[in-house]
């Protein structure tokens, strides 16, 4: 292939893969401003995410096998490789550096909505702990340093 042919298919890659990440972004603050609120909302923007990874993975292997094509290894550097040799004004190196931005900011947008996920589950477990008299933590250690687990209290709901 010809650096013009190569140009314009990896251009479409790119825009492909950036159209994607644009669209996971979205999801996950939609998915950030519901939580844990809506559980019907929350499957739904669930399965609308894995679709979205589906169709990233498969932009990711049609990249592999564009660069393997084009004679690079189909990873980083070999794109690096690939876009220095190719591109004609710019663009795809544009494009690529915020193709990994917005996975940056997908990476942190999963990692807040995770922990807003996990804030909340504590707060129920701690909320069910009381009211069925259960510690949290099943293990814990006696006066003398032995392992001790069971219930140790007793259920508001007995008593």
């Amino acid at each position: 292939m010809n650096k013009k042919d190569s140009y314009i298919e990896l251009g479409i890659m790119l825009d492909a893969e950036l159209a994607h990440t644009e669209a996971m972004i979205a999801l996950l603050k939609k998915e950030g401003k519901i939580l844990p609120r809506d559980t019907d909302a929350l499957l739904e923007i669930s399965e609308q995410k894995n679709c979205l990874l589906k169709k990233l993975e498969q932009c990711h292997i049609n990249r592999n096998s564009l660069l393997q094509a084009f004679g690079y290894n189909p990873d980083q550097h070999g794109l690096e490789a690939c876009i220095a040799w190719c591109d004609l004004d710019g663009k795809l190196q544009s494009k690529w550096n915020e193709f990994k931005e917005q996975v940056k900011t997908c990476r942190t947008q999963n990692q807040l909505n995770g922990s807003v996920m996990d804030s909340s589950l504590r707060v129920v477990k701690q909320a069910l702990s009381i009211l069925y008299g259960q510690q949290l933590y099943e293990n814990t250690y006696d006066a003398n340093g032995q392992a001790e687990s069971g219930n140790k209290g007793r259920s508001i709901a007995k008593a």
